[in-house]
């Protein structure tokens, strides 16, 4: 598109994926040193969405090489080989450090940047040719981080020709270009983890010039980019931004015509020019409509539009007082709204000229009639700790707050919309509407009620103090942020769009589309469907119904300084489910400690398809232990790996892994296989580092296999056949401490060479070389 020197571009090894997509690259600076004609240019290596980077080598089969040809790389005497060596510290002091060539794994600098730390590494390469301006060549060696790294992860990137890729930057080099003809090479074997955490492997090469642009617009960008990025239209698709060749009068960047074909433009009278750039006099109202297009109301039929005409008007709301039906409260004759008055207490027959004094003068129980138009006005409603109940009366309830009292009551109309409802506090208050009911802001104070009561009920924000109550009768849905404290209850039937946080107990059906996160107990009294995130702090969710989870839910780990000061859960602390637990395909269950537990009466009905969406590793998972249940079925869900512990590491993939597995005294147990959660047609088995069956507890395996590392049986196994205890492996584990880390990547690097049998030679080929520590990256723990 913008006439780059592109030579090639991808060339893939022999990996059964394509995780790489190839080599990329995007100019950042042009002449920023000093001296001959340079530019700078990142080059990224191209990966698959959820795909990392952990090593660029060369291995013999591919030589790993960076190149220069009609110039030379430019090296500044403060920077070094890699982005370890880059201080930006320095930058004001030498400004063009910035632009020293250097190669990386992601990160920018010795910070890290954009990434939280910068741990690259680098062995076997030779960096002599590099540092005077040439070459990096190496048949066997790299530059690498571990996968316990972030910088290796995918970041988003824009590259030369605009285009948004996923990728992770490899090398940064200013290209001094004295001819203005050079061209930069880049090859080598590429290799990192996809986002099953599976390790793959390929090669790519990638070599271009310095690209040439066009901007008619002169605003700094290539015209191909802002037609790319939608800064320009090119309605006519001849490459050139329209606003560089057509007649556009109201200067929105689209041809007058394709603003009346598309419709964003009208041309009411079809000469041709958009309605916007001919308004005349005959725009009465000023509404940017032509006179001649338009339609007017013209209530009293004078032939005269009512919004350009004199009239009278006692109330001031631009109708005219013979077009509207007044109200006469007083039956005086003359309507209310003209003599003053926009209140009238009902039950003593008096008129007032503010909703203040009317609610100043009542007594409790009174009904007081307002005016939708007074009412609006206001911006607070207060009740003055009277108990009455007022009526919104010629229109809804719009925009303004009422902070109530015990007994209070508020008719707000048939569609009301109010700003804020406080209760009062101590007692119960109420709200209501024939149809709907929004509310922005609802408190309930401490010991106190309040009632919101419509069809349908729309609420925003709210705040539950301690043992305060909400009830919600009618369709109720949370859009914004509920905070509730300890002691508070809701009553509804509730579907949560928002976020709800705190301790609670909602006394109905419950539905999380937004977030819910329990600081404290919460307790569901009826059914929880979950199709956003459930989040546990602390304490215990409690659901007296049935759970289907659609969504994720979360056993969240407080690093600090957070909700619980930095403290992880108590023991016990997760989900205790009096019914069964039903969860999607693409659902996620993620309980990451060893404190968190759940606890199902019903059945364990699990279709998660991904291990990496579910993280039981190290909690317990109970099965019965309420009264009154019987038989129920758990779903077998791990790939059948054999007998060993690569069953219990939540990372490989196909592993479904629970730390513990306790069958509850009293329940009688069933193994099934209804859903597939690894492969298709293969076994399902479940894998556990300890199985607890309680006295009294029965379970059948139905042939179903459990691997476990810990059994203890103190009820009764129908099938102990299927039990299976497993032993631990460790591949890539060169100094046999039962870990692959930075140790092993040592014992590779203190037998390099040629050696028979030794600790660093992983991969049996007779030596230790950087194919070695590959193997030990692949194998990382």
């Amino acid at each position: 598109m913008l006439g780059l020197g592109l030579v090639s571009s991808l060339v893939f090894g022999t990996a059964a994926t394509a995780d790489l997509q190839g080599l990329d690259y995007r100019i950042v600076a042009n002449d920023a040193v000093a001296g001959d004609t340079n530019w700078t240019v990142e080059i990224y290596a191209v990966l698959d969405e959820g795909s990392r980077l952990d090593a660029v080598a060369g291995d013999g089969k591919l030589d790993k090489r960076l190149a220069v040809a009609g110039g030379y790389f430019y090296q500044n005497t403060f920077g070094g080989n890699t982005s370890m060596a880059i201080n930006p510290a320095l930058y004001s002091a030498f400004p063009s450090l910035e632009y020293d060539s250097w190669v990386t794994i992601g990160a920018m600098d010795m910070t890290g940047a954009p990434y939280s730390s910068n741990n690259l590494l680098d062995i076997g390469i030779d960096w002599t040719s590099f540092e005077a301006g040439g070459d990096v060549y190496t048949d066997n060696g790299t530059w690498f981080v571990t996968p316990d790294d972030d910088q290796g992860d995918y970041m988003v990137f824009t590259n030369q020709n605009c285009e948004d890729k996923n990728g992770v930057l490899v090398a940064r080099l200013t290209v001094m270009d004295p001819n203005d003809n050079a061209s930069v090479f880049m090859g080598a074997l590429f290799q990192g983890k996809d986002d099953a955490g599976n390790t793959w492997q390929e090669t790519a090469t990638i070599e271009f010039s310095y690209p040439t642009i066009t901007d008619c617009n002169s605003n700094g960008v290539d015209d191909g980019c802002d037609i790319a990025n939608g800064t320009s239209n090119d309605d006519n698709g001849n490459g050139v931004p329209d606003e560089c060749e057509f007649t556009d009068c109201n200067e929105n960047g689209v041809a007058d015509e394709d603003d009346i074909a598309d419709g964003t433009s009208d041309d009411c009278n079809g000469n041709g020019v958009p309605d916007e750039c001919e308004l005349v006099s005959g725009d009465c109202n000023d509404n940017g409509i032509l006179d001649e297009c338009e339609k007017f109301d013209d209530c009293n039929d004078n032939g005269i539009p009512d919004e350009c005409e004199k009239f009278s008007d006692c109330n001031g709301n631009s109708i005219p007082d013979e077009c509207e039906d007044l109200t006469d409260w007083d039956g005086n004759g003359v309507a209310d709204i003209c003599e003053g008055l926009v209140a009238y207490n009902a039950t003593t027959g008096v008129g007032y000229t503010s909703a203040d004094d009317a609610i100043a003068d009542s007594d409790d129980s009174d009904l007081i009639w307002v005016q939708a138009d007074h009412v609006n006005n206001m911006s607070d409603l207060d009740y003055f700790g009277h108990a009455v109940d007022i009526m919104v009366l010629g229109g809804d309830a719009d925009g303004f707050s009422t902070n109530m009292t015990d007994g209070a009551r508020l008719h707000a109309g048939i569609d009301a919309n109010l700003d804020s409802v406080r209760s009062g506090t101590d007692g119960t208050a109420s709200v209501g509407a024939d149809s709907s009911l929004t509310v922005n802001f609802a408190m309930a104070y401490r010991n106190s009620s309040l009632d919101l009561e419509a069809p349908v009920i729309e609420l925003n924000d709210a705040i539950l103090r301690r043992d305060s109550e909400l009830g919600l009768n009618g369709d109720a849905y949370t859009n914004g942020t509920v905070t509730a404290s300890e002691g508070s209850v809701v009553y509804a039937d509730l579907t949560i769009n928002g976020d709800l946080r705190g301790t609670t107990d909602i006394m109905g059906d419950t539905t999380v589309n937004g977030e819910m996160r329990a600081t404290d107990d919460i307790l569901i009294g009826s059914n929880l469907e979950n199709n956003g995130l459930v989040a546990m702090h602390r304490g215990v969710l409690y659901v007296f119904g049935d759970i289907t989870d659609n969504g994720t839910i979360l056993g969240e780990i407080d690093g600090g300084p957070g909700v619980r000061g930095g403290e992880g859960p108590e023991a016990g602390d997760g989900l205790k489910v009096e019914g069964s637990y039903n969860a999607g395909a693409g659902a996620s269950l993620l309980m990451p400690h060893e404190n968190w537990s759940m606890t199902v009466g019903g059945n364990w009905n699990v279709a998660i398809d991904d291990s990496l969406r579910f993280d039981m590793s190290e909690a317990t998972l109970n099965l019965g232990g309420y009264v009154e249940q019987g038989a129920t079925a758990c779903e077998v869900m791990s790939l059948d790996l054999g007998m060993t512990e690569d069953g219990l590491d939540q990372s490989m993939s196909g592993a479904f892994p629970v730390g513990n597995f306790n069958i509850k005294s009293g329940a009688t147990v069933e193994l099934v296989d209804n859903h597939v959660n690894s492969v298709e047609g293969l076994s399902e088995v479940i894998y556990t580092e300890r199985l607890l069956v309680e006295a009294g507890a029965e379970l059948r395996t139905n042939g179903y296999i459990i691997y476990a590392s810990e059994v203890d049986n103190q009820g009764t196994i129908v099938g102990e056949d299927d039990i299976v205890i497993i032993d631990p492996a460790v591949p890539g584990d060169a100094n046999g401490d039962g870990i692959v880390g930075i140790l092993d990547v040592l014992v590779v690097i203190a037998d390099w060479g040629p050696c028979d049998g030794c600790a660093g030679d992983q991969n049996g080929d007779g030596q230790a070389s950087i194919l070695d520590v590959l193997f030990i990256i692949a194998n990382w723990s």
